[in-house]
């Protein structure tokens, strides 16, 4: 889908009967995702800017229709696992015999190396698997989902940054190679900075209670009309406590001897959030932002995922944009958040029903009309 985003012609291969099974997910977690027209909102982002075409992998003409696929592809990517990839002449040694230019990308669930190689996953067990669940729990609380399909999308950030160098070396090396990447891993890459102190250290970072947060200066507040804010006054260390205590009418506090220093603010932290809750809490979000622009502090509102769609940040930046659907109306779509000056990313077509390109691309690669009905009626296709 990134690579869609970014203008790369995308063709998905589903199996014949329904699909892609993520078409079909009704529910998660007590949240519906089905739409109108057979759609759901799990497909319509993911499978945007592609086209699909149904085929049987268990047999030989359908094993061929790939091949033919990725004799004239730049990349193939799969989340087989290498075991099953090998058995439908799917795996790189294959493929790449087939297209020595080929860029062979797959992503796993645990990796290519260990006793979990081939240990089938799903994006939650990333999570689970590479801390994070536990990590976003405070001490003694269940672990934590943070939120749907996040594994996921770190997963394809990382194996779409594998691709790209590797398509740049292959310009240089005139060859192609195997890209493998995990969920496990990405979701350590994403943790670094606390996994970095855990494994040095021994300590287990994890959240706080907001009354604990050792240095009040990072820390969420509530202000009068219910909003929450995020306060990130730390990184020019001493010289923010004073311009806060100055947009909070709070001067009487710059030289307390409990807070005039982080190590004071650090030993005092409970006083300290007590003081800035009743500061906050006289405030509304207009007023606080507007401080907040006065005085340069490092701060913004806690949205909803609600929010998100009326938020003016967002939508300027086109980080949330609605645009025509054939079917819906419109759709609300999360873009590819990066920004080209000549090649800008785009969503060019809705997500396709299954197998709704299954001729189309089977002219391109040389079938005839009668081959391709032959093909269908012998459910190859």
């Amino acid at each position: 889908m990134f690579l869609g985003d970014m203008g790369a012609e995308v063709v998905k291969l589903e199996v014949r009967d329904g699909g892609d099974s993520l078409r079909r997910l009704a529910s998660l977690w007590g949240y519906r995702f089905l739409l109108d027209h057979e759609r759901n909102t799990f497909t319509e982002d993911l499978l945007r800017n592609k086209r699909s075409i149904t085929v049987d992998l268990n047999q030989p003409e359908g094993r061929d229709i790939v091949h033919r696929l990725v004799e004239r592809a730049d990349v193939f990517v799969t989340n087989f696992r290498p075991a099953a990839a090998r058995k439908q002449q799917l795996d790189y040694e294959t493929l790449s015999a087939l297209n020595p230019r080929l860029v062979y990308a797959r992503g796993t669930a645990y990796g290519e190396r260990g006793p979990d190689t081939d240990k089938a996953g799903l994006e939650m067990m990333g999570q689970a698997h590479g801390g994070l669940m536990l990590g976003s729990a405070k001490v003694g609380n269940e672990p934590v989902y943070p939120t749907i399909g996040l594994n996921d999308r770190l997963g394809a950030i990382g194996l779409a940054f594998g691709i790209l160098g590797a398509l740049l070396a292959r310009d240089r090396t005139g060859t192609g190679q195997l890209v493998r990447t995990s969920l496990l891993g990405w979701t350590l890459s994403l943790q670094a900075v606390a996994i970095s102190c855990a494994a040095n250290t021994g300590q287990d970072p994890r959240p706080l209670d907001r009354r604990d947060q050792h240095d009040p200066l990072y820390n969420v507040y509530e202000l009068k009309d219910g909003t929450w804010i995020a306060l990130g006054m730390i990184v020019h260390g001493q010289k923010d406590w004073p311009v806060l205590c100055r947009a909070l009418g709070l001067e009487r506090l710059v030289d307390d001897s409990r807070f005039a220093t982080h190590a004071d603010r650090d030993a005092h932290h409970r006083e300290l959030i007590i003081l800035l809750d009743q500061a906050f809490a006289k405030l509304t979000w207009p007023e606080w932002e507007g401080l907040v622009r006065e005085h340069e502090m490092i701060s913004c509102r806690v949205n909803a995922l609600t929010d998100l769609s009326s938020d003016e940040q967002i939508l300027a930046n086109q980080y949330l944009t609605r645009l025509p659907h054939p079917e819906l109306g419109e759709f609300w779509y999360v873009p590819t958040p990066v920004d080209f000056s000549e090649t800008p990313v785009s969503i060019r077509s809705a997500a396709p029903h299954v197998g709704q390109h299954t001729d189309e691309v089977l002219a391109e690669l040389g079938f005839s009309s009668g081959q391709i009905g032959d093909l269908r009626r012998r459910e190859v296709v």
